[in-house]
């Protein structure tokens, strides 16, 4: 039936009819032009007895032709109300003015009067998994229909406009439903604030009630017609099912200058208006100075756990980005031909066509190769690794149809080389992208693989004067590693303090400290001054004290876990018990045992003791899984564990990139296209939030748009930022670089 939203002023919702009243034959929907509109002459005498003017005019509706009376005004003979003509109701009503009041009464009261009725149902088949189709009554709303096309214009990207075009009502009502009723783009306007506001309403709710932390993850973006800025704030926490959720809180234009207090001023208010004050366990940025200065005043407004000794985390996949270009520069001459080829390739249409034809007449497909986009995290990866099949084929094309372009086979071995290289750093990027997936006990896996790529090719004469200045960037970040890495990865019961042990003695080895096999000569072409000439944890001989980080870490682990026996000690009973027929008794005692020992709190045995002294065993693929769904062994076998497990949802909850927000900036880059270039700030908010929440509920918040073979030149993955569109605090800065 119509909505209050969608009817425009002077419309009534009575159908064209050739009686005054509607006969069970009369069609109230047969008028071509609208359902709900006739023209009517004026000259004939009026309901009130009273004679009309001359002149041809056309009344907007029928209502009080067939339905309504007017009722004058005895002194001047003004019309102050209309009277039903079936149960005397009267309404006010003054000339000019609408006929909703009267629509509706006719609705609600009268639907038999204009030849329907709400009550009428339509069979509705629905699918359902295990029984087959099965069919129900269906009754047609057009309220429903309103509040879902305007999520779909949301969701999908359209325009508001789209529910008023003649093709879309002309499918509904000839296919779908004749009832339905066109909805105007400010009723879709008003309609998509008003879920945006519901939806805001229910996760401030959410969070009241919530026990989990929340992580935030934050970056800002400038778009792709250079107009505004904006600041994307995503939330991340596990729930009760043990599910990680990622909802985007906020997607704010930013146009002040992005310095350290705006930064702050701008998220604390977004913290405030959620109520998240006294839940914030970590946020994530990029490597941008303001960034970094940012942290202190939140940490002071915030006063997260421990100090806010895990408060701050540096985005990953930006680090994984400035070691990958900071090694690309020393190898400019093998990659930059290639790069320039390809760009020249996209950007002239009859070259396109050329490669095409002669793709084909040697029998291979037809390729289009990605672009190499600086601020694109794997992109000259990607173009190398599309490239390289097409090697030959290439060379022989760019040297005979270019002019000022060659390409030469030695270029393609060193090219091999530098594929095989970067892989690792692709393989990284993906690791950490996930967002329905914890990553933070996976930073020490992946930092591994890093170093242990340094170590391997350490003796490369194509490759080596490259990875020093690798190395540099990499140990200007992670030297030392973070301590919310070495929390989780202990939480792992795969790993615990044993593996934490190893995997350190591993990671510093490939990085050329702590002596080791042909250690000493990549320990001395990269000197240490260059890396942090103030770092405390190695002495002049490169030795890193592995035995004393993680015994630091196990400290830091029993600080965290005594907060939270603090904060839910009303909720959740302390476990004192001893393991049975669990711990490790094999050789004597083990490097986890004897830490274990070490108990600074007195003797009461707590679930973190018992859980670092108990060996769970998993088979030998397990252990190497980097798929391994470690909440969903804590779900299964946390019940001994309250408090811990309490600690472990917030642990791996942290997101160790902004990947969430970078998806968020994705997201409205699509929306700004050509036909969507006029959308206000508070629109592209409202839609990138309400977008996000939609798809939350089907867990479909990492699907983007992407090319079938992801190899065409125009795609967005959830790595990646919008083409056309800057990051506006650059990937490429240094933490103490200024902006």
């Amino acid at each position: 039936m119509a909505s209050r939203g969608g009817s425009s002023r002077g419309k009534s919702i009575v159908g064209s009819v050739s009686t005054p009243i509607p006969t069970e034959e009369s069609n109230p929907f047969e008028d071509s032009e609208s359902p709900f509109q006739q023209s009517v002459p004026v000259n004939a005498p009026s309901q009130t007895g009273q004679a009309n003017n001359s002149t041809e005019t056309t009344l907007k509706s029928n209502i009080f032709k067939i339905h309504f009376t007017k009722v004058c005004n005895n002194n001047d003979g003004i019309v102050t109300h209309g009277k039903c003509n079936y149960c005397g109701s009267e309404f006010k009503h003054c000339k000019g003015g609408g006929y909703d009041t009267f629509n509706r009464h006719m609705e609600k009261k009268h639907p038999d009067k204009l030849g329907h009725s709400r009550s009428q149902s339509q069979i509705r088949f629905t699918t359902d998994e295990g029984t087959g189709t099965h069919s129900s009554l269906f009754t047609f709303s057009q309220a429903k229909y309103r509040d879902k096309i305007a999520e779909t214009i949301s969701v999908e990207r359209l325009p508001f406009s789209f529910a008023e075009r003649c093709q879309v009502q002309e499918c509904i009502n000839e296919t779908l439903q004749p009832a339905c009723k066109k909805v105007s783009r400010r009723t879709i306007q008003r309609t998509i604030f008003k879920q945006y506001k519901n939806g805001r309403e229910q996760l401030c709710e959410y969070f009241r009630t919530v026990n989990s932390s929340i992580s935030l993850c934050s970056n800002v973006w400038t778009d792709v017609f250079h107009e505004n800025s904006f600041m994307g704030i995503t939330a991340h926490w596990v729930d009760d099912k043990w599910n990680i959720q990622k909802r985007v809180l906020a997607f704010k234009v930013f146009n002040e200058s992005h310095t350290a207090e705006n930064i702050y001023r701008l998220i604390r208010g977004v913290i405030e208006d959620f109520g998240l004050m006294f839940k914030i366990f970590s946020i994530s940025f990029d490597n941008a100075s303001a960034n970094t200065a940012s942290i202190r005043p939140l940490e002071e407004f915030l006063r997260p756990s421990c100090g806010g000794k895990y408060f701050h985390i540096r985005c990953v996949c930006h680090v994984l980005n400035l070691c990958v270009q900071t090694g690309l520069q020393e190898l400019k001459e093998y990659v930059l031909p290639v790069r320039e080829v390809v760009a020249y390739l996209g950007k002239n249409m009859t070259l396109m066509k050329q490669w095409a034809r002669y793709c084909k007449a040697h029998n291979m497909r037809v390729k289009k190769f990605p672009k190499d986009v600086k601020t694109r995290w794997n992109s000259t990866y990607r173009l190398l690794s599309a490239t390289f099949p097409y090697r030959t084929l290439l060379t022989n094309f760019v040297n005979d149809s270019l002019v000022g372009f060659h390409l030469y086979e030695y270029q393609w071995v060193i090219i091999a080389r530098i594929i095989d290289f970067l892989s690792i750093f692709d393989t990284c990027t993906n690791l950490f992208s996930q967002v329905y997936f914890p990553t933070s006990h996976l930073f020490l896996y992946g930092v591994v693989d890093v170093a242990e790529q340094f170590w391997k090719y350490r003796s490369d004469p194509r490759l080596f004067m490259a990875l020093i200045p690798m190395r540099i960037k990499w140990l200007l970040y992670y030297k030392d590693i973070p301590p919310i890495a070495l929390v989780a990865f202990v939480l792992d019961p795969r790993q615990k303090l044993e593996g934490l042990q190893a995997y350190l003695e591993a990671y510093y080895k490939f990085l050329g400290f702590n002596g080791g096999q042909d250690s000493q000569p990549f320990a001395m072409s990269l000197p240490m001054s260059e890396v942090d000439t103030q770092d405390d944890e190695a002495d002049p001989d490169g030795l890193v004290d592995v035995n004393e980080i993680v015994a630091d870490a196990r400290n830091q682990l029993i600080e965290l876990y005594d907060s939270y026996c603090i904060r839910y000690s009303h909720v959740v009973p302390q476990v004192a018990q001893e393991p049975i027929g669990q711990s490790s008794s094999s050789g004597g005692e083990s490097f986890r045992q004897r830490q274990a020992k070490k108990k600074p709190r007195g003797s009461q045995y707590t679930e973190l003791d018992l859980y670092l002294n108990t060996t769970f065993r998993f088979c030998e693929q397990i252990n190497t899984d980097m798929t391994f769904n470690v909440l969903q062994w804590w779900q299964g076998s946390g019940n001994p564990y309250p408090i811990l497990s309490l600690m472990v949802k917030d642990i791996f909850a942290c997101p160790m990139s902004t990947v969430a927000c970078e998806q968020t900036f994705s997201a409205g880059g699509n929306m700004l296209d050509t036909t969507r270039s006029q959308l206000t700030p508070q629109n592209i908010e409202i839609q990138v939030c309400t977008d996000d929440w939609k798809r939350a509920q089907v867990r479909q918040q990492e699907a983007e748009r992407q090319s079938p073979d992801g190899s065409d030149f125009f795609y967005t993955d959830n790595m990646m930022s919008t083409p056309g569109a800057t990051t506006a605090n650059e990937a490429d800065q240094d933490p103490d670089d200024d902006e």
